[in-house]
């Protein structure tokens, strides 16, 4: 299926499966007055934006491309949860040059490109290949399958005339390499897990989020994926849920609340959720220029608590994860 039908609107709700295309020039977008827009002035309120992050034991690295139409944004970080040591590097290409993001969900090739860096994300066939290099020499080099997990894939409408889409997969299986801050090569294995995560939409102009996302092996060996968020994708459903095993079971909406500096406790409207966080190094962005802006933060985080699913209870002890709170002006 097309995620826009015939008469130009989006479908609304959970798909059981993905869209084959997302052919947003057929999408009829309105003003808020009724006025049809096209071309640039259409094209301008699209957005769209890809991030996948890898937990390896005590590594986590990020990776993102965004575009916005005004400007690419990119960015890659690696981080060590023992050490604290990272590698941050982040760039603005001014109207999206070198930046490219193909948003079709099962075939698409991206890239965002900024001297020294080069990002590249492709997707054929269940399968993501995701590599950075730097001067033409390969710092992350990711082979990753999407097959054995379900996905959530979802559209709600946003605001008064617009929509968002979003895919997201987690406890992803993983091949390939990195090279940390001390320049040695460290291979993924069995152990380690992957997050992708696959917006776009016509958003709110003045938009605003939270997010955590977390995925761990249990103590009973089950691999267990996390994703919750609040301040998008409410009006038809929610986007939380909890994968065991590689199936998605829906959850309740979700309250995230900041305790103090460094505290954050989530649960969710069905008390069947309740989520400690301690937070630690945060990627951080703010940038005012009035008519545009965003103030991004990403923190690295331990989540302890628990999950009701049914009859079985899923603990969090200590599990590393990511939580974001982003403001957006676009």
């Amino acid at each position: 299926m097309d995620l826009i039908q015939p008469n130009g609107q989006p479908r609304y709700g959970r798909f059981q499966e993905v869209p084959k295309t997302i052919d947003y020039e057929r999408y009829q977008y309105k003003t808020p007055y009724g006025k049809i827009l096209k071309g640039w002035r259409k094209q301008l309120k699209y957005k769209k934006f890809k991030f996948f992050s890898i937990q390896h034991e005590h590594y986590t690295i990020g990776l993102a491309i965004a575009d916005i139409t005004w400007a690419g944004h990119g960015f890659f970080y690696i981080y060590n949860h023992l050490t604290s040591e990272v590698v941050d590097w982040n760039a603005i290409n001014i109207l999206s040059r070198h930046t490219h993001l193909d948003e079709q969900p099962l075939f698409n090739q991206s890239y965002f490109h900024h001297s020294p860096f080069r990002l590249d994300i492709q997707h054929a066939n269940g399968v993501r290949y995701i590599t950075v290099t730097k001067h033409g020499d390969l710092k992350l080099s990711a082979r990753i399958f999407c097959a054995g997990t379900d996905p959530l894939s979802m559209c709600s409408p946003t605001g008064i005339n617009g929509w968002t889409y979003t895919q997201k997969l987690t406890t992803l299986g993983c091949e390939g390499y990195f090279i940390n801050k001390q320049g040695q090569t460290v291979q993924f294995d069995d152990r380690t897990f992957v997050s992708l995560d696959d917006t776009c939409g016509f958003l709110r102009p003045e938009t605003a989020w939270f997010w955590l996302s977390c995925n761990f092996w249990d103590a009973q060996e089950n691999r267990v994926g996390i994703n919750l968020a609040s301040g998008v994708n409410e009006s038809f459903g929610n986007e939380n849920c909890l994968w065991i095993n590689g199936t998605l079971y829906p959850l309740a909406d979700v309250l995230f609340e900041q305790v103090s500096e460094t505290e954050w406790k989530i649960h969710s409207l069905d008390g069947k959720l309740k989520l400690s966080l301690t937070t630690g190094w945060r990627r951080f962005e703010n940038l005012n220029l009035r008519l545009v802006g965003s103030q991004f933060s990403q923190w690295q985080a331990k989540i302890s608590g628990t999950i009701q699913q049914d009859d079985q209870e899923v603990v969090l002890n200590n599990e590393y994860g990511l939580l974001e709170q982003h403001y957006a002006k676009w």
